[in-house]
């Protein structure tokens, strides 16, 4: 083989090589939306489930809310993934499928959105994309995150105890309450061990927490010692202290939810920190 042979056999080896690299890289075109729809623009939602409460929710104010069936702020992370679904990509349609086999007739469940049905069936067992139906179209997604789409509406309601705006003005724990007076933070009671810092310690604990997730007891009557916490504005919400250990759980009865916190917490929410020691005076100096 002479040389200019073999750099020419070179040069094709070089320019498959490129070729193969070009397609590896290439994507497929986006597929279409699954609705006309936008999700900054959607107001309502809607999830059903048989056999099970609808849970519905609505945006206030450019905020969302879960209306029904308890009124509760809601997860931000876990509501996107609801709205998210108005511009969900469409990876395939589906020409003449039979819809029973799909499980889309019936649906396993359905999400409106605004007034967009989407039915939603089975898992296609090569990529677990969800077979979906929107009007007369069947088509395939990728599978949306589960505990947004459930049944559970305690996974959409906020994970913190309080949002960020709330002003604690009184805490009633069942062996001590804390209440502001004057600016000041007073205690029943009287104690004079504990002071400012080691109170508004415990109250910022309150005020802060947030939950792992959340635990729907919606009808179950939750046993347990009792916490009422007011807010300025005169809400008072009320909680049950379900457990400790291994996690610390606070029930609301009103809403039929249990929040699941660090255990940790719980010694910074219904204990008062002891004060700093103080230090020994020094001994006498000798002459």
């Amino acid at each position: 083989m002479t040389r200019t042979q073999l750099n020419l056999g070179l040069l094709a080896v070089a320019a498959a090589l490129g070729v193969a690299v070009f397609f590896s890289q290439k994507k497929d075109a986006p597929g279409p939306p699954l609705t006309p729809l936008k999700s900054a623009a959607l107001t309502r939602i809607a999830v059903e489930h048989p056999g099970a409460p609808a849970l519905r929710l609505e945006k206030r104010d450019a905020q969302w809310f879960l209306a029904q069936p308890v009124e509760a702020a809601v997860d931000e992370f876990e509501v996107n993934a609801l709205v998210a679904l108005a511009e969900a990509e469409t990876k395939d349609k589906l020409e003449g499928a039979k819809l029973a086999e799909l499980e889309l007739e019936p649906p396993r469940y359905t999400i409106t959105l605004d007034d967009t049905v989407i039915a939603f069936g089975g898992v296609e067992p090569l990529q677990y994309r969800r077979y979906v139906k929107v009007g007369e179209v069947v088509s395939l997604i990728e599978d949306p995150p589960s505990a947004a789409l459930d049944k559970d509406y305690a996974d959409l309601v906020a994970k913190g105890i309080f949002p960020a705006s709330a002003e604690i003005e009184r805490i009633q724990l069942p062996k001590l309450t804390l209440a502001k007076t004057d600016g000041k933070w007073v205690l029943a009671p009287p104690d004079p061990r504990p002071g400012a810092d080691e109170m508004q310690k415990l109250v910022d604990a309150w005020k802060n927490a947030r939950s792992m997730w959340n635990e729907q007891a919606s009808g179950l009557q939750v046993k347990g010692d009792r916490v009422k916490v007011s807010l300025k504005g005169g809400e008072i919400r009320e909680f049950v202290i379900a457990a400790t250990d291994p996690q610390f759980k606070l029930h609301r009865p009103d809403l039929g939810v249990t929040f699941v916190l660090s255990k940790a917490l719980a010694d910074d929410m219904l204990k008062l920190a002891a004060p700093p020691a103080t230090p020994p005076p020094p001994p006498p100096e000798t002459p």
